[in-house]
């Protein structure tokens, strides 16, 4: 099973927090936009805003869904 499937089950459940340990032991090079969505979500859904900031802080390429729901997720 793909490892986002895993992390984005653990955001619809309320489980924000295994969502992010889950994509911190993902490899950098399994880290795509899906996984960023749905590890950024998650964080939403938790409150986890200071996790959120840091994933969205090393997202080399942040492509218009992620911005999207950065913004509308946070309010700075």
């Amino acid at each position: 099973m793909e490892i986002f499937f895993k992390v984005n089950a653990f955001a619809l459940n309320g489980m924000g927090s295994q969502a992010v340990d889950l994509y911190r032991e993902m490899p950098n090079n399994l880290r795509d936009h899906v996984s960023q969505i749905c590890v950024l979500n998650a964080c939403s859904h938790a409150g986890l805003l200071h996790e959120a900031r840091t994933i969205f802080n090393e997202i080399s390429l942040k492509t218009e869904s992620i911005i999207t729901l950065f913004n509308f997720g946070y309010h700075f």
